[in-house]
């Protein structure tokens, strides 16, 4: 997917620096040395740098970050700005039907699919695979189809990418309905018919910053999707912040009132939880599965 973004970046005129992933300390002398002013990252990447590097004074005036859900998160957001000194925009594609097909205007009310004509998007219910109607505040598993690809289009193909849907116009003039990715529904884990989503947990955790990192990690009991509360997760705190009742008990009180789940809070040190240089891990299955698998 990255190789074909990159060759609508030449196609409208601007000169893009391949690096590649996993080499961060050339990514930085490039930045240094060429002073690019954007640069495309998945949002753990991203967050990742700012964490080990200072960029705030880079030649950096606008990060965007896509590839993995993370960069619609305000929280998350404010802090990824905050350590580039730049503006954060998200954008989505999917690599089996195309490159960047939904990306934020200057209003950041969601992301617009600029593929009109050629994608054709629906919404289903994960779980049933009946259709939901496109409006405003729908939910659900986003579908799309090809409809101008000659050679091996694709028809009704299941992203498993979990969004919600704003259909009002945006003060930008565009009147197509917006999406926001929530999680990949392979990464759903049901607690008591819950339906939870880990990056939406991290959401929620991240609103606690500066107390905290912003890293977390969801370790199941057991194998498989359906789970019995609580829901153990680790979360990272802040450096020089020590782990205390009170930060724990309202970590979880904020959980159980936004997403309707109970957890088990281990508040771990700064540095615990791993970084990643391309997307993140936030759920650590059961020793007994990842055997199985």
């Amino acid at each position: 997917m990255a190789g074909a973004a990159l060759a609508a970046f030449e196609r409208i005129g601007l000169v893009h620096i391949p690096v590649g992933t996993g080499n961060s300390a050339l990514l930085v002398r490039a930045i240094e040395t060429l002073k690019p002013e954007a640069v495309v990252l998945t949002p753990s990447y991203a967050a990742y740098l700012a964490e080990s590097h200072d960029l705030r004074n880079s030649s950096v005036q606008r990060v965007l970050v896509a590839g993995e859900p993370g960069g619609g998160e305000p929280a998350f957001r404010a802090k990824l700005e905050e350590g580039w000194g730049a503006k954060v925009t998200e954008a989505m594609g999917v690599g089996e039907i195309g490159p960047s097909l939904f990306g934020e205007c200057e209003e950041q009310d969601g992301m617009h699919l600029g593929a009109h004509g050629f994608v054709h998007l629906e919404l289903i219910d994960p779980e049933t695979g009946e259709a939901r109607d496109l409006e405003d505040g729908a939910e659900g598993e986003l579908v799309l189809t090809h409809l101008r690809h000659q050679a091996a289009p694709l028809l009704r193909f299941r992203t498993k990418d979990h969004v919600t849907v704003k259909t009002s116009p945006c003060r930008c003039g565009r009147t197509g309905p917006r999406i926001r990715c929530i999680g990949r529904t392979d990464d759903m884990l049901i607690v008591r018919g819950v339906n939870v989503f880990p990056s939406a947990l991290r959401e929620v955790v991240n609103t606690f910053l500066p107390e905290v990192s912003g890293h977390i990690l969801v370790r199941p009991r057991s194998a498989g999707v359906t789970q019995e509360p609580p829901l153990p997760v680790s979360i990272e705190l802040a450096p020089d912040r020590e782990a205390t009742d009170r930060l724990s008990q309202a970590i979880g009180a904020k959980l159980r009132e936004e997403l309707t789940v109970r957890v088990e809070i281990e508040l771990v040190p700064y540095g615990t939880l791993s970084r990643s240089e391309y997307k993140s891990k936030l759920v650590e299955q059961p020793r007994s599965q990842m055997v199985h698998d």
